[in-house]
């Protein structure tokens, strides 16, 4: 498991910097509307209405547990995060957690994203390696070992489940 999530990051990190393939707009079969399939970036979610920046201004991390986890990391782990531009869940728990990586000063070289359709693929990126099941799911990534993850809505608060990953208190909220 280990090589193979390595083998994936580097993979996605090959796509990331030599490919001009970001943001990639497909057509939703379903809605009939536009999403973003492949990998993306925060300035891509932003390009697809007002919902990203509307849910990130408005949400309000805990700052009791953002100081908690800046308190129990001195190397945070790296973050993969699957959504789908198209699901209600991606387009609430992704805003708020980019919000509290930035009251993190999270070095944003460790955040990976990637959009998938309704079928959880993601065009010329594989995710069938992280058994993807809802969206979004949030992976935390230690020497790339898989330490946790938070699937479609934290157990708690996303702050909360984040510090109990990072603390090794809960491996998943993968329970649904």
């Amino acid at each position: 498991m280990k090589f193979s999530l390595f083998l994936s990051i580097f993979t996605f990190l090959s796509i990331s910097i030599f490919a001009q393939d970001d943001n990639h707009r497909v057509i939703d079969e379903k809605s009939g509307k536009e999403i973003l399939l492949g990998t993306v970036t925060r300035d891509g979610l932003k390009t697809m209405g007002n919902w990203f920046d509307s849910t990130y201004m408005a949400y309000e991390p805990n700052a009791a547990l953002i100081s908690s986890i800046k308190a129990h990391s001195s190397n945070y782990p790296w973050v993969f995060i699957v959504m789908g531009t198209w699901c209600s869940d991606s387009r609430e728990q992704v805003p708020h957690f980019l919000k509290i990586l930035d009251q993190l000063d999270y070095p944003t070289e460790q955040i990976f994203m990637v959009a998938v359709d309704r079928d959880k693929k993601a065009g010329n990126f594989c995710v069938g390696d992280y058994g993807i099941k809802l969206v979004p799911t949030f992976i935390f990534t230690v020497d790339g070992d898989e330490t946790g993850r938070i699937v479609e809505t934290p157990l708690i608060n996303l702050e909360q489940d984040f510090l109990n990953i990072l603390i090794g208190k809960t491996a998943s909220s993968d329970n649904k």
